[in-house]
């Protein structure tokens, strides 16, 4: 489960992995919630998190190390910033400097 939660983190930070085509999203940016388990997940979200494991699966180990240690940092954070970088993560993606 672990991997499988560090690949979420690296997809909610770093954005979409490229796929084959694009893939919609269910609710606007500026909505987003976030999801308690993988049953909150709608099935684009579910596609998109499948993706994104696949692609960290991919990845050389030491890679794969670095954004394990990114998870337990953001686990290890206080959820007043937790949320607080996530509302500022969600404004910087509003300006479309990264892929939305």
């Amino acid at each position: 489960m672990f991997p499988l939660a560090a690949a979420l983190l690296s997809f909610s930070l770093h954005g979409r992995m490229p796929a084959a085509g694009p893939l919609p999203y269910h609710r606007p940016p500026g909505s987003q919630q976030v999801a308690s388990g993988w049953d909150d997940l709608t099935p684009v979200e579910k596609e998109r998190a499948r993706q994104n494991y696949e692609a960290y699966q991919k990845l050389p180990p030491e890679k794969r190390h670095d954004i394990d240690q990114l998870y337990e940092k953001w686990r290890n954070l206080l959820p007043s910033d937790r949320e607080r970088f996530r509302k500022k993560h969600n404004e910087y993606r509003g300006r479309g400097l990264i892929d939305d």
